[in-house]
């Protein structure tokens, strides 16, 4: 039996912890206790029929539990001993668990110690440069993970379709079938360990069987896929014993990490479904890129896929007329940039930027030079390209798409930096308010294509997708989290907006347990809602139809959708209440036309209720709204007519976009204007005329 060493005084040097470790992790029968953490640690309940994860939210979201890394770390050593006694023997006692967790905190805690987030005398976030590195690896290790497992799945087909000759001739099998035997491993892993995981809630559980749970026997896998096992099991498999040796740092190269089902004989234990599918994500790349000869070609495949799939996954949202691929900027004959993926839906201009670099084994082990080089590949530069394609576009660049078609851009695009990555980059957002260099104060988003085939699913219209864009670069430094899958989350939920009175917001794993129950559903094959959003569930008059239309009408109205959504739910109720008071008013006096208008983050809106629709009506509300855009300054007002001879929502739209300046005529025509509509200015408090609206319900009641 393995003694643990007392580290309350303080945490040791790194190299004790992991020998501790590695002690603890060869004891007899490790490998049964290993099982027993993976139930303890990763076996999630789910209402079929709800879609939904059940598990107390306190213990599904607890950083106590063992993450992807630690259970690597964990199994790397045990494949380490020259016994197979890990895995022959049943463990002797059940202190496993307790060891491990001591060992594991104190590492994290010596990696802690290494790594100040805080300046210790000023409780501000530390800004030495020199542990910048260090704070790098906590975050990355412990960081969370990226794409779910049916999205390893199904984007791996895709990735290497094009290397099949290369695979087959090198590897012995290409993608598919490797994607085909490992569903079928993790199908059958899944059914064993819900048998398992009901008996043993009727405590019927008999000894060692969560660890025969994890196994498949290579018997089964050679009768159904014949020879292509063996060349699957070379790479994806690792020894049960004297295997992995080099691997003495949590840092270094883990094999089994790489290699993830480990081979005791005649059986194949499982200890990851998720690392396996990952795996056979990443993996195949790097085989390629060992063969000189074919390397530029398997960088060019990499790169394609990511084109492809960024633009594929944007189309389901924006549509094929509105997402192009490949975009060349020409300044005269000369090309000026190159975009991988530009939308142009209305006003708004997306200019993403695809890149395919992950972090590199000395980044993650903190070397604070290797950081710096890969944030600035993978993040740095497309960003600066990003930000530099969409000035020249504001310039009036020519921009030309891959099959010659010359595209027109609306006057004063708003523009939406936008970084695409091929893996997930672990703590990309930490790390962005560290080392990112800004311009323009403009921040980008920066989503792997995990993220973005998530969110293309959850917000499935243009108007979500792009609001969420704005609100998520309005808070980019406001708001952390370590996942944007924590941001959506609570997007869904509240807006992403902040409470007030709250400059800076914390967000922790558990705002993510609706996309999440979203995206494990997906995993298990299993049909679920997608989680609609509070703008979605909004229930006000004249508000949610008017959202309704908008949101499907002409992109070059967007602008007023995004402007109104920004608006508090207090404030939507306000206009809710004052169009109908007005119209109300005019159909009780047979006035021409009622209008209000208000200022909104860009510029602002103007509110018409006529009596009937036609020209003058229209010239009318032109006219207003003109006004008001020349008064205030702003570049964008927008007027929306509404008469009550229909029973439309929204009977006129016109956006007033050009760049103001000052102007005599105009001047002059806003006083003609005023005077002729008896326009006045009034303050109003936010929950005023909701409540006045009410008062008067209550009273006629």
């Amino acid at each position: 039996m393995t003694e643990v060493a007392d580290y309350r005084s303080a945490p040791r040097a790194m190299d004790e912890i992991v020998s501790d470790l590695r002690a603890v992790a060869q004891d007899d029968g490790s490998l049964h206790s290993i099982a027993a953490l993976i139930y303890r640690d990763w076996v999630l309940n789910i209402d079929l029929a709800e879609a939904k994860v059940t598990n107390d939210p306190a213990q599904r979201w607890s950083t106590e539990k063992l993450n992807n890394n630690e259970l690597m770390l964990l199994l790397g050593l045990a494949v380490q001993s020259s016994s197979e006694r890990v895995w022959s023997n049943l463990p002797s006692d059940d202190q496993f668990a307790s060891k491990v967790d001591k060992l594991l905190r104190e590492m994290h805690d010596r990696i802690n110690a290494d790594a100040p987030w805080m300046d210790p005398e000023t409780g501000a976030f530390s800004e030495r440069p020199e542990v910048i590195g260090n704070i790098a690896r906590e975050a990355i290790y412990y960081g969370a993970d990226g794409f779910y497992l049916h999205q390893f799945r199904e984007m791996a087909r895709r990735r290497y379709r094009s290397d099949q000759e290369w695979m087959l001739r090198n590897v012995g099998i290409s993608i598919r079938p490797i994607v085909d035997i490992a569903t079928f491993i993790c199908d059958l892993i899944t059914q064993q360990m819900d048998y398992a995981g009901q008996r043993k809630a009727l405590g019927l559980l008999e000894t060692g069987e969560l660890f025969n749970s994890l196994l498949i026997s290579k018997a089964s896998l050679q009768k159904r896929f014949g020879n292509k096992v063996d060349a699957f099991l070379a790479k994806f498999s690792t020894s049960a014993v004297n295997a992995n040796l080099d691997f003495i740092d949590p840092f270094r190269v883990n094999l089994v990490g790489i290699a993830p089902l480990i081979d005791i004989g005649e059986f194949i234990f499982v200890p990851s479904q998720h690392k396996l599918f990952q795996s056979i994500y990443e993996s195949p790349f790097y085989w390629m890129m060992g063969d000189k000869a074919y390397r530029q070609t398997a960088s060019t495949h990499r790169g394609r896929f990511l084109e492809a799939t960024s633009t594929h996954l944007l189309k389901r949202v924006f549509g094929a007329k509105h997402v192009h691929q490949n975009v060349t900027l020409y300044q005269g004959k000369n090309i000026a940039g190159e975009i991988d993926a530009l939308i142009v839906y209305g006003e708004f201009l997306i200019v993403g930027q695809a890149k395919s670099k992950r972090v590199s084994l000395k980044a993650r082990a903190g070397d604070k030079e290797a950081l710096e080089n890969d944030f600035k590949g993978a993040l740095q530069d497309p960003y600066e390209q990003a930000l530099s394609c969409a000035e020249l576009i504001a310039q009036g660049a020519r921009c030309v798409t891959d099959d010659g078609r010359a595209l027109e851009f609306p006057t004063l695009p708003r523009l939406f930096p936008m970084v695409i990555l091929s893996d997930h980059f672990p703590a990309a957002v930490q790390l962005s308010r560290m080392l990112l260099k800004r311009f323009d104060e403009m921040p980008p988003v920066i989503w792997d294509i995990g993220f973005l085939d998530c969110i293309t699913r959850i917000l499935v219209s243009p108007i979500e997708v792009t609001f969420y864009l704005q609100t998520r670069s309005q808070h980019f430094d406001k708001v952390v989290s370590d996942s944007e899958f924590n941001f959506l989350g609570y997007h869904i939920r509240s807006k992403l907006a902040l409470p007030e009175n709250v400059d800076w917001m914390m967000l922790e794993r558990d705002f993510a347990t609706v996309v999440d129950d979203f995206m494990i559903a997906a995993d298990l094959k299993i049909k679920a809602q997608r989680p609609l959003g509070v703008l979605e569930q909004l229930d006000i008059p004249v508000i949610s139809e008017l959202f309704a239309v908008l949101k499907n009408s002409d992109p070059e109205l967007a602008g007023v959708v995004i402007d109104l959504y920004d608006f508090s739910g207090a404030a939507l109720a306000d206009l809710s209440a004052t169009i109908q008071d007005m119209r109300e008013e005019v159909r009780e006096t047979g006035k021409a036309l009622k209008a209000f208008s208000i200022q909104t983050s860009t510029g602002g809106l103007t509110y018409v209720v006529a009596d009937k629709r036609g020209a003058d009506t229209a010239r009318s509300a032109e006219l207003l709204g003109a006004m008001h855009k020349y008064e205030t300054k702003s570049d964008r007002w927008y007027v929306i007519i509404d008469t009550i001879e229909t029973d439309l929502p929204v009977d006129g739209l016109l956006p007033l976009i050009w760049k103001w300046a000052e102007d005599e005529d105009e001047a002059t025509r806003s006083k003609k204007v005023a005077s002729m509509f008896k326009s006045r200015q009034e303050a109003v408090i936010v929950g005023a005329a909701a409540a006045r609206r009410e008062e008067g319900k209550n009273s006629r009641d």
